[in-house]
């Protein structure tokens, strides 16, 4: 199981670096959330998250303070890589806790209108490693409006398959409003109503059993997301 999660790393990763793949010209924005997560059992978590995503790449901190319990801070990085097709490749890394947590992914402009997405995620604890997989596909349309299903399969918990449905509402400005709902095999219903008009950032979760417990919760946040103005080419 570890052979095959490094080597879905290894393999987008040399697709990255063979010239097939080139940064995608995004925008630069930083900003600031605070998440605070009201669990059914009491142990609530308050959820503070810096990130800044400087064209291909994205960097996150983010500090999980529970009631009880061991805290957590989990750093990420993720690198995003487009080609002529626009289409897009990324590999990511967090720590959580004692564990880190993987991605290899691809994003495919298969139509007008329709891309495809697939995805591996290896979790790597002291004596194991997990995969999560997931696939889908969005539909775009107007300027960047789009909906999309996908399929996820966690090992976690007796093999768990969630099927998140989402539709966002976006402008050119970097404004939008998107609503999921994710059903689960285990019979229980996630959602989720998030947004950002001008630098404003909220949102509210539902969750379901999270993390393979019996304990529920309602996530809510809000923050600010700014753009930064790009570096001087030399």
């Amino acid at each position: 199981m570890r052979r095959f999660a490094w080597g879905a790393l290894l393999a987008v990763g040399a697709l990255c670096a063979s010239g097939a793949a080139s940064p995608a010209p995004a925008a630069t924005y930083a900003g600031a959330l605070f998440r605070y997560w009201s669990f059914s059992n009491g142990n609530d978590l308050r959820d503070p998250i810096l990130y800044w995503m400087p064209g291909p790449f994205h960097v996150s901190l983010e500090y999980w303070d529970f009631v009880l319990g061991q805290d957590q801070f989990r750093p990420e990085l993720g690198l995003h890589l487009r080609d002529r097709r626009r289409s897009s490749y990324t590999l990511q890394w967090r720590h959580e806790r004692q564990d880190e947590r993987f991605w290899a992914g691809t994003e495919q402009v298969a139509a007008d209108h329709w891309v495809v997405r697939a995805e591996v995620s290896p979790l790597v604890f002291a004596d194991s490693t997990l995969v999560v997989w997931d696939a889908g596909a969005d539909y775009y349309w107007g300027s960047y409006n789009f909906a999309g299903v996908t399929v996820i399969r966690d090992p976690r918990g007796s093999d768990l398959w969630v099927v998140p449905a989402r539709v966002r509402l976006a402008n050119e400005r970097n404004d939008w409003f998107q609503v999921t709902v994710a059903p689960a095999s285990r019979r229980t219903l996630g959602w989720a109503v998030e947004g950002k008009l001008g630098i404003v950032r909220a949102g509210i979760e539902r969750n379901s059993r999270f993390d393979f417990t019996n304990a529920d919760n309602l996530i809510f946040t809000a923050g600010i997301e700014v753009p930064v103005p790009a570096l001087p080419t030399p």
